[in-house]
């Protein structure tokens, strides 16, 4: 692209023809724009100019719109192939990976036949801004927007129309005073996303859990579902939301609160019985709605609730299915990442887990023969109560596993809960880093299925206080002082393929 060579001053100081001459390319094959823009002179900032050529087009007819779109060439259409398009479309084409002598045959078909399909359906080329976007998410966006209504693409068009104008403006116009708006500049690189946290859904009677393959640790072997509580949250990715940061753009932002409304209204559609499931099918869901929701991760988190206990008709009390009683410890949490893939979605990386679980065993726990100096006041304790926060998380070496319970592969997170306290009950432990080890070392063992599994524990053990002299079990203890030690622990199997998602850590440390 050419450099930025002119300023607002001088620009507005231009006469008719030379201002079309300078600017008549801004909008492909339309000079005419321009050429009405200029008796909106002067203007303040590159900024005004960008509105009022904007403004020129938002108040031509329907019929000079249409022929504004139809300028446009096909992208890697006959044009780009045969070398004729013009100066800036090639440049923007090939900075977006459409250069035709990069491309495989397969890929020239494959665009050939989307704008094909595009332009039977609509009557004009597919438009897209092609410097905020690269090959596949064009191609996404052609399989995306072919199933809009007219109207909506027509809208669209203009819309892409109008950022194509904004970068070629930006390309010779130097800012004065006001800004081009950011993401015009080389002085700053960007990383951007959005999106919303904590939508509570209640689904109630939804598909129930069954088949899960038994552990001898658990009794869990499913649930009815009656109710599947949690929270969800969305976060989205990509430079298309850039402008809404730079210069107040919002043409490709979906609001926060349609992702609200979509995540609660589809989730009455999932059929599934897991948590990872309803997360993957919302997912799928964003990126076939929104073509600009490409790549995005979601993030949901169990809200517990336990069967309530209630007189049963035929006599005795047993949980019952109607009636449930929130929990406040420990919950369930699921983490997919997605992008667009044809026309589903492909997991880029997941993390299940269980959060905030709270454990305190009365014996069986040591912590001995650790580094002594003169900043030492910790007493050594062969046998200790030990109290302890901790998370757990897991990976899939197979996310199929994850999504598909009828594989018999699915992991719950009532059975390794249940795996990691009953080795917390019968295991004696040297250190909580011992006892970390040793329930990965089982629940590794015992889901094959798994490729990693990670700890991240707070040793809140309380301090003692007295014991009783007849009877030196009878102890008394109170809260520590309120700084905890921290322990995490990763272990993946050597044979495991590399996992995308958040890296894991082993850094250990005690009281």
């Amino acid at each position: 692209m050419t450099g930025t060579t002119e300023t607002i001053r001088e620009i507005n100081g231009l006469d008719r023809e030379a201002f079309v001459a300078r600017f008549g390319h801004l909008f492909e094959e339309s000079p005419w724009i321009a050429a009405e823009a200029w008796a909106s002179r002067p203007w303040p900032s590159p900024d005004a100019l960008h509105a009022a050529l904007l403004a020129v087009v938002a108040a031509s007819s329907e019929e000079q719109q249409l022929a504004l779109i139809r300028a446009h060439p096909d992208l890697v259409g006959r044009a780009a192939l045969v070398g004729t398009l013009t100066r800036a479309s090639t440049a923007e084409q090939r900075a977006a990976g459409l250069d035709p002598d990069a491309l495989s045959p397969e890929e020239i078909a494959r665009f050939q036949e989307a704008n094909a399909a595009y332009r039977e359906r609509f009557g004009f080329p597919f438009v897209i801004c092609a410097r905020e976007n690269r090959k596949e998410r064009i191609l996404a966006g052609l399989d995306a927007r072919v199933q809009n209504d007219r109207s909506t693409e027509i809208a669209t068009a203009l819309g892409e129309i109008g950022k194509i104008a904004w970068y070629r403006l930006a390309d010779i116009v130097a800012p004065e005073g006001a800004s081009m708006g950011g993401s015009m500049s080389d002085e700053f690189t960007y990383t951007v996303s959005y999106g919303k946290q904590g939508v509570p859904v209640y689904r109630v009677f939804a598909t129930p859990l069954r088949g899960v393959r038994p552990i001898p640790e658990s009794a869990f072997t499913g649930r009815h579902n009656n109710l599947l509580a949690c929270e969800i949250d969305v976060e989205v990715f990509g430079d298309e939301f850039l402008p809404a940061y730079t210069r107040g753009d919002n043409s490709m932002v979906v609001a926060t609160d349609s992702m609200k409304n979509f995540i609660i209204r589809e989730s009455l559609a999932y059929d599934g019985a897991t948590l990872e499931g309803l997360l993957h099918f919302l997912g799928a869901g964003f990126t076939a709605t929104y073509a600009q929701l490409h790549d995005l991760t979601l993030t949901g988190r169990e809200i517990p609730f336990t069967a309530a206990v209630v007189p049963h008709a035929e006599g005795g009390h047993q949980p019952g299915g109607n009636l449930f009683r929130a929990e406040g410890a420990d919950r369930a949490f699921a983490s997919l990442s997605l992008v667009r893939a044809g026309d589903g979605v492909a997991v880029t990386g997941h993390r299940c887990g269980i959060a905030g679980m709270a454990l305190m065993k009365l014996t069986g726990s040591a912590f001995t023969s650790f580094v002594r100096d003169d900043y030492t006041t910790l007493p050594e304790r062969g046998d200790r109560p030990l109290y302890i926060t901790m998370n757990a998380a897991w990976r899939y070496t197979d996310p199929a596993d994850m999504l598909d319970p009828e594989r018999g592969a699915y992991v719950p997170a009532e059975q390794m809960r249940d795996l990691l306290i009953a080795t917390f009950d019968d295991f004696v432990s040297e250190s909580i880093q011992h006892l970390l080890y040793e329930m990965g070392r089982r629940a590794l063992a015992r889901f094959p299925q798994l490729a990693e599994l990670s700890f991240d524990a707070l040793n809140r053990t309380r301090d003692p206080y007295g014991e009783r002299a007849e009877d030196a079990r009878v102890k008394v203890y109170s809260d520590p002082f309120p700084a905890y030690g921290r322990l995490t622990l990763t272990m993946s199997r050597a044979s495991a393929p590399a996992l995308a998602g958040p890296p894991g850590e082993c850094r250990c440390q005690d009281d």
